[in-house]
């Protein structure tokens, strides 16, 4: 369960937590269950990968796939959920080309208030104490 592991030591990282004990304290479980998924001995619900997603700000759709992938014991499920996990990383790169390509947008009403200020009006500014 190598996925498991992973996802566990990405949250100890991004909650600064040193060990899984702190783990499982933030996350109100027993140390033992911890060491149990980190086992595989006791599988990590679809609701558990979302909430430690949710509280360590990951992406708990990607996650879940990547442990059902690895969970998954016929070749067809394997590759079901390899494919939804490709397409939810397709999906994440054209979201992420589309917002990098449009830098501009977020600098439109800024150019339109250097345009309009720019120009020579005689115009009076007020400060206010």
């Amino acid at each position: 369960m190598t996925a498991v592991n992973e996802l566990l030591d990405n949250v100890k990282i991004r909650l600064n937590l040193a060990s899984d004990m702190a783990l499982a304290e933030r996350l109100t479980v027993t140390r033992s269950l911890v060491s149990r998924w980190r086992k595989g001995d006791t599988p990590l619900a679809d609701e558990r990968i979302a909430q430690i997603c949710a509280l360590a700000k990951l992406d708990g759709p990607t996650w879940i796939a990547m442990i059902h992938a690895e969970r998954a014991t016929s070749a067809t499920e394997r590759a079901l959920w390899r494919l939804m996990l490709d397409r939810m990383s397709a999906a994440a790169a054209v979201v992420a080309l589309v917002a990098l390509s449009m830098p501009g947008l977020a600098n439109a009403k800024t150019a339109q208030i250097q345009a309009v200020s720019a120009a020579d009006n005689g115009g009076m500014y007020i400060m206010f104490p």
